[in-house]
């Protein structure tokens, strides 16, 4: 180490020797050469060449090198001093007189001075204050944040628009100046923009609503302020020059003149009523127009709804935010709704406890024949007498057999000759019948519509009657008003497919009839369930119970010899019947999802219908050709039902009949 100096003090020269240092005292300058110096002794010469106190952290250790080729005056010695701290991660703090040597990582934590204008370019620890004026300090941060090391200090203080920065002098400064050309470039303007095609007060509720401030974003003021002219149609646009672009370019993609049918749609639909459809979407139009407006927003536009039935299709007009509503309700309404197959059988169930008492005749002879009016029962008389004429053993097994066919309690007398015969048949005969199936109808129908099906007759009700009350100089034609009714057996089934193929039935059902009756007025008997069940799909469920008592008598004689007194009993019977009539009714319900189920109901039913034709045609009789039976083809899964089969085209299945039907004998 080389040492020059004039006379000075001796404290001086000794640090000097010692620690590597050229001094000149006149001047008050050292040329410094560290060489693995303790940094302890650096600070140490330091404090006693500038005059500070300083205060060294106990994490202040480490050998220090440093070389100079020029002389330094004190206040360049001290800025050589702070710049060999920074390199080794340390800094000094001021406090007035005082300076702390602390580790940088330590800094931020330690009250550092603040300082409003910064000149001194050094790396002493200091806080600044930098207010902005044209830009929001929250906007400049994530810019700024990058430029300042780790041991330094940035932040936002939103309230005033400022940026609080601790580092040292020499960053502050170089960050005053980026700050202040970001700052400058955002100066406010304002600009007024015409508009063509768009409303202005619309274009500025949503601009305002994009540029809202959030503060999550870190923005608390709006950065760009608009106002609506509507005088002019126009927008007054007032913001920095970057923000003012933004919102101009925006402004342009927003006025543009809408295209030709732009707010109307013509939906076709696939499953649903365009009427009905259109009956909700007119319901739904009227609401919105009713409902309040949302602050910020304009009041929902008119709607126009209207559906053509030869396309089923549903025509809607209006904006576009209204039109996206309204096509999402059609899509919705829109969908394939499940089918029901209702199958009901409407059955009497009675007991007929009948009674018979009675002579039937027949006479016979060469010429001539007669016989008594029976109920049924002439042809076993037939029988019966035909085998007394045969005589014979055949005859009394034919006899014996024609006996046998009458129910209940019966015998006979009669005389047989040659030339006249007769034969006469007392019965006494108890019946007992359990059913009589009024009905069978079937009803397919969607969810939630209502089908029903009648089979019966209009009869004519009078209600009214108006007869002549004029004189001859006045006269009214007399007039009876007439109301037909339906009689019969009437089914209305409305079902309900729930979740899970549970239905519910809204069941009506009624049975009526016609009364005899002496009495000018038509009597009818009805019998009617009303009801509502939830039964499982394909479940069957029975309904009834309504009980009814009936007495038939009925009187069967020989004309003009059963109407002779006390003679004519003998030609006459009376037959006396006592009917209990309990009316059920079995339903099944099967929902039918999709075309797969509908085709194998089909031929379910189809398959019954040709099965019966087939078993007509197997009991035809020698006096009905059995090619005179129709017979269905087997079903096949096409789109059109079969045609009935001529003669020349049988099933193959289906035996041929004809071939063991009785042909006459030929003649020889």
């Amino acid at each position: 180490m080389n040492l020059r100096y004039k006379p000075a003090k001796l404290a001086a020269v000794l640090i000097a020797l010692c620690l590597g240092f050229n001094t000149v005292a006149a001047e008050q300058s050292w040329t410094v050469n560290f060489n693995d110096t303790d940094i302890q002794q650096v600070i140490k010469f330091m404090a006693d060449a500038t005059g500070k106190t300083i205060i060294i952290d106990p994490k202040v250790r480490g050998p220090v090198k440093v070389i100079s080729a020029k002389p330094l005056n004190s206040e360049e010695l001290y800025d050589l001093f702070l710049s060999v701290l920074d390199v080794h991660g340390y800094t000094a703090i001021e406090s007035g007189s005082v300076v702390r040597i602390v580790p940088n990582r330590d800094a931020r934590s330690l009250p550092v001075p603040n300082e409003t204008n910064v000149t001194e370019v050094d790396d002493t620890y200091i806080t600044q204050v930098i207010q902005l004026k044209n830009i929001s300090a929250a906007k400049v941060l994530p810019t700024l944040r990058p430029l300042v090391p780790q041991y330094g200090h940035i932040s936002a203080y939103d309230s005033s628009n400022a940026l609080i920065i601790t580092d040292t002098r020499a960053n502050i400064i170089r960050l005053n100046e980026l700050i202040a050309k970001i700052d400058q470039s955002a100066v406010i303007g304002t600009e007024l923009i015409e508009l063509r095609y768009a409303q202005a007060a619309d274009i500025v509720n949503i601009i305002t609503t994009l540029e809202k401030p959030d503060p999550n974003r870190g923005t608390t003021t709006s950065p760009v302020v608009l106002v609506a002219d509507k005088r002019i149609n126009g927008v007054i646009i007032s913001g920095d020059d970057l923000q003012r672009q933004r919102v101009k370019m925006l402004i342009d993609q927003m006025d543009r003149p809408q295209t030709k049918n732009s707010n109307m749609r013509v939906v076709y639909l696939k499953y649903a009523k365009a009427e009905e459809v259109s009956k909700v979407l007119t319901g739904m139009v009227q609401n919105l127009a009713q409902a309040k407006p949302v602050e910020g927003q304009t009041p929902g536009g008119t709607a126009g709804i209207q559906f053509d039935a030869d396309t089923n299709a549903v025509l809607i007009t209006a904006d576009s935010d209204v039109m996206e509503s309204l096509l999402t309700v059609v899509e919705s309404l829109d969908i394939r709704r499940a089918q029901v197959l209702v199958e009901a059988i409407i059955v009497e169930v009675s007991e007929n406890n009948g009674k018979e008492l009675g002579i039937e005749w027949m006479y016979r002879d060469s010429e001539y024949g007669f016989g008594s009016s029976g109920r049924g029962d002439r042809g076993i008389l037939g029988g019966v007498a035909g085998a007394a004429f045969e005589g014979g053993d055949s005859g009394l097994a034919d006899l014996a057999s024609g006996l046998s066919g009458i129910a209940g309690q019966a015998f006979g007398i009669g005389r047989l000759g040659t030339r006249t015969d007769f034969a006469a048949l007392i019965k006494m005969l108890q019946e007992n019948n359990k059913t009589n199936i009024l009905s069978t109808p079937n009803l397919l129908t969607t969810d939630n519509h209502e089908a029903s099906i009648s089979v019966g007759q209009e009869v004519p009700f009078e209600t009214g009657s108006y007869t002549s009350t004029g004189g001859t100089t006045n006269p009214s034609s007399p007039f009876t008003t007439i109301e037909r009714k339906d009689v019969g057996v009437m089914l209305t089934v409305t079902p309900h497919v729930n979740d899970g193929d549970s239905v519910v039935l809204d069941i009506s059902q009624e049975v009526s009839s016609i009364e005899d009756t002496t009495t000018r007025g038509i009597i009818t008997n009805k019998r009617t369930i009303e009801t509502q069940i939830l039964a499982e799909n394909s479940q069957i469920v029975v309904l009834g119970g309504l009980i009814r008592d009936e007495i038939r008598t009925t009187d069967l004689k020989v004309p003009i010899l059963g109407s002779i007194p006390v003679i004519g009993n003998a030609f006459r019977s009376q037959t006396s019947d006592v009917v209990k009539t309990n009316l059920l009714v079995f339903i099944r319900a099967t929902v039918v999802e999709d075309g797969k189920m509908m085709t194998g109901a089909t031929a379910e039913k189809y398959s019954a219908i040709r099965d019966m034709q087939i078993e007509q045609r197997r009991k035809a009789g020698i006096l009905v050709n059995s090619r005179e039976v129709p017979v269905l083809p087997e079903w096949v899964d096409v789109a059109t039902l079969p045609k009935p089969e001529s003669e020349e085209s049988l099933p193959a299945e289906v035996i041929d009949l004809r071939s063991n039907s009785i042909d006459p004998p030929a003649e020889e």
